[in-house]
Formats: structure tokens, sequence, C-alpha cells
């Protein structure tokens, strides 16, 4: 009977400390989208024309995803080094290849992307007032 106990009670304790589950991590499913992660702006074209000569540099988009990994919403942050910051949320639409992107303040800008995986670039578009800007930024992580 003690036999029986010893056994009943180290059972749970064995249950309890098991090693390490071999389960992937879950997916995310803005993983898929390419967009996670930082990006460093490298030119911008205004009205179909380059804004200027000088190399761009110094501001920086960051996409990170959410608590609920099933959504195409995350987090993302613009700033530069003049200590500009805007956050917000951002949702990506898969068929159109568009972000809708909803800062703190509740203003939104609807962004159409492209992501050149080889070449590391996301390529953006979007209208502010009457001027197109474009955009290319370099992933940096």
């Amino acid at each position: 009977m003690k036999k029986k106990l010893l056994i009943l009670m180290l059972v749970p304790f064995l249950v309890a400390f098991q090693c390490e589950s071999n389960d992937p991590a879950p997916f995310d499913n803005l993983e898929s989208t390419g967009l996670l992660g930082s990006w460093e702006i490298q030119n911008e074209i205004l009205n179909g024309n380059i804004s200027d000569m000088i190399p761009r540099c110094c501001e920086f988009l960051e996409f990170d995803p959410d608590d609920n990994i099933r959504d195409n919403i995350g987090l993302l942050t613009y700033n530069d080094t003049q200590g500009l910051v805007n956050s917000g949320t951002f949702e990506v639409d898969l068929n159109n290849q568009t972000i809708l992107f909803i800062d703190d303040d509740n203003d939104q800008l609807l962004i159409t992307y492209s992501i050149d995986e080889t070449q590391g670039t996301l390529t953006i578009d979007f209208t502010e007032g009457d001027t197109i800007i474009t955009q290319d930024w370099a992933r940096i992580n």
C-alpha cells in the first residue's frame, strides 16, 4: 500500500516537470506579409519628382505584432532623430496590398505597399493633401 501511495504522490511531480515541448512557437499572420521589423528611409519622391538629392536617413518605421496572432493587425511606430514619434495600430489588407495606419490621435492614413525580399526594401505610396508620396525603406532588422 505504501508503494502505491508513493507512486501516486510522485506522478504529479513528474508530469509537472516535463521537458520543454517540441511544439513550434505560434506563427503570427503578420509574419507572412514581410512587414515585421525595423525599416530606415532611403529616398522619397513627391508627385513623381525626387524630393532632393541629399541621401535620406534617420527616419524609421517599426512594425510589431499585437497580442492576437490570428489577425492582420499590429503596432506601428514612426520616429526620427529629431524626436518626432508617431505610433498607433496598422491593419494589412493582403488582397489590395494596403496598410491602414491609425495613430494614437485616431488620424488615418491608407498606404499602398510592396516588398522586395531579395533587396530587403519596402516601397510605400500614400497621399497627403494634393501630394502623392512614394518612399523606399531598407530593412535594418
